[in-house]
């Protein structure tokens, strides 16, 4: 009787190198097998954000050239439909040109260069009908510089319209890491349960076992003092046998389970566990946890900043244009041979550009009116959203409550129950084999009712964990 005395302790002892839920997640999380798929989305929204900031802020260099030949041959009639003369040409033409462009994210405005150099080569013919004529030109050039810087300040203010690609990719990226985070967390949340059903079935063996142990050490007593009573210890044992036989092939089912998430893992070194000390940190302020740790509703609010994005860009959409520009540039052109020229000139320039639509836009009006119904409708949802988070957290938390309580209850019956009583009075041979069977039945009922509360406890804590979203470590 010895081991039942002690089997309280023995089954609900920690093993020192136990295997806990927190080695589980990290284990869990170790593998990039399992959110690949997730990481990978994660990668693209960086991609498009970064591009999207690349098209709008970058330096855009462009460059051409152009090579060609043109001939013309013309001939000119005069009011007597005589031949005034008749001319033919040559020309080969070589040109480059280069522009150089940047938009800036802190005002929106743009800075420009740009550069064209020509060399065209001209040869000319041209006969009249009095004289022959003769030209050939030398290389000809015209050279353009220009420099300019334009700053909107109504329309397209800061960047507004252009930049509302590149800031709303943000927001995309910012979501795509929710939906990643939330993907571990219901794969958390699904292993966990497994390993939390590891347990418990775990536990339950090493009570039956302990029973059966006690029972069969009675057994062997009653078999010297009665073959009646020794039968009905067998049949005793017969039963807890069935009852082992049940928990040993669920736990073997979930032994499948868990290999199949970590195939490491080593359930004769390393076994799973939980405390026995049940601990849950409750919130006190479940709706103002849930506005700003809930992945869910976190995820309304980014829908919420798109939209309000989306809004600020078609309100600005219906400004004026209204540009200050300010502008150099130099041309050199450089004449043929026989009427050799050349020029220089350079010119400033400071203005204000101004343009309004007065018919509107019909279009743009569309999508404002669009997005700015679709506010209210994105509050509602947020507050449907966080109304059933609020309640169905408090329905969760309650339970834990009163599952405290109930386990409290239990483990005080425990405590006060007189293990062995009957069995001693069956040693004197004042009692009946039945009143000990029954005696240890309903320790071990005791037991497990102690273990189903604890593991009740155990899965109300993880559904109340993932309704708040706290399954995931602070540090991955």
């Amino acid at each position: 009787m010895l081991l039942l005395l002690l089997g309280f302790v023995f089954i609900f002892s920690q093993p020192a190198n136990a295997y806990t839920q927190d080695d589980f997640v990290h284990q869990l999380l170790s593998s990039d097998d399992f959110f690949e798929k997730e990481r990978i989305g994660v990668q693209i929204k960086r991609i498009e954000m970064n591009g999207d900031r690349d098209h709008y802020a970058n330096w855009d260099w462009d460059f051409g050239a152009e090579l060609g030949r043109t001939h013309k041959n013309k001939l000119k009639h005069d009011y007597t439909s005589s031949t005034d003369y008749a001319r033919k040409t040559t020309q080969q033409v070589r040109k480059i040109s280069s522009d150089l462009s940047k938009k800036f994210f802190s005002n929106g405005s743009e800075l420009a260069f740009s550069f064209d150099r020509s060399l065209p080569i001209k040869d000319e013919e041209m006969h009249d009908k009095n004289d022959y004529q003769k030209d050939k030109n030398t290389t000809e050039y015209l050279n353009d510089m220009s420099v300019s810087w334009s700053l909107p300040l109504l329309k397209n203010k800061n960047g507004i319209i252009d930049q509302k690609t590149y800031d709303i990719a943000v927001l995309d990226y910012e979501d795509e890491k929710l939906v990643l985070a939330e993907a571990q967390e219901d794969f958390i949340e699904d292993k966990m349960s497994e390993f939390i059903d590891w347990v418990a079935y775990k536990w339950k063996i090493k009570v039956v076992d302990n029973s059966l142990m006690t029972l069969q050490e009675s057994q062997e007593y009653a078999t010297k003092v009665s073959l009646r009573d020794a039968d009905a210890f067998a049949r005793a044992i017969d039963k807890n046998n069935r009852l082992l036989l049940n928990f040993r092939s669920k736990l073997k089912a979930q032994n499948i389970l868990l290999l199949g998430s970590i195939d490491t893992l080593d359930f004769a070194k390393n076994p799973p566990t939980l405390k026995q000390n049940f601990q849950a940190n409750l919130v006190k302020n479940i709706k103002l946890h849930g506005q700003y740790k809930v992945r869910d509703l976190m995820r309304i609010k980014l829908e919420m900043l798109k939209n309000d994005r989306y809004i600020s860009s078609y309100k600005n959409e219906k400004m004026a244009d209204l540009d200050f520009t300010i502008s150099a540039s130099r041309d050199d052109n450089k004449g043929n041979y026989t009427s050799f020229s050349k020029s220089s000139e350079i010119q400033y320039e400071a203005k204000l550009i101004f343009s309004y639509s007065l018919s509107g836009d019909i279009g743009n009006q569309v999508y404002l009116d669009k997005y700015q119904l679709k506010t209210r409708q994105l509050e509602l949802k947020f507050n449907s959203k966080l109304k059933d988070i609020v309640s169905s957290a408090n329905k969760v938390g309650t339970d834990i409550k009163q599952g405290r309580v109930q386990l409290a209850l239990i483990e005080q019956q425990l405590k006060l129950f007189k293990l062995n009583e009957e069995f001693k009075f069956y040693l004197k041979g004042d009692g009946e084999a039945r009143f000990v069977i029954d005696e240890q039945n309903d320790y071990q009922d005791l037991l497990l009712e102690r273990i189903a509360v604890l593991i009740d406890l155990y899965t109300n804590k993880l559904m109340y964990d993932s309704l708040l979203d706290r399954l995931l470590p602070l540090k991955l």
